[in-house]
């Protein structure tokens, strides 16, 4: 894959989990006449105490959403405004491969040490 076309592919995959994440959300909001207040969660979570089995543990669609959520909250820390979808790609892909390694291990910690290189 040329790298124009792995750029695109890139832009695509992040803006694709945006959408599918609203998408899902106006889903479940509808289905079976719920009220939105119906659907928020009992316990806050804390972005950074998720641990490496957390995200190694979830579903395909579920660890990219959550993945894209840790990213964004990381940048923000850092103060960036921009991103680059190359950077998003191999900060998540290299955060999870050591996720799988070490399962007791902090995402946040792992993926904002990513970051910095």
């Amino acid at each position: 894959m040329t790298y124009s076309k792995n750029r695109l592919f890139a832009k695509a995959a992040i803006f694709g989990l945006a959408a599918a994440s609203l998408i899902s959300t106006s889903a479940i909001a509808q289905d079976a006449g719920q009220e939105i207040d119906a659907l928020a969660p009992a316990a806050s979570i804390d972005l950074k105490e998720v641990t490496c089995w957390d995200i190694t543990t979830l579903n395909e669609d579920d660890r990219g959403a959550t993945m894209i959520l840790l990213y964004g909250q990381a940048i923000g820390e850092k103060g960036m405004s921009a991103i680059s979808p190359e950077a998003v790609q191999v900060a998540i892909v290299t955060t999870i491969i050591d996720c799988v390694d070490k399962p007791d291990s902090i995402v946040h910690e792992i993926l904002s040490e990513k970051m910095s290189h």
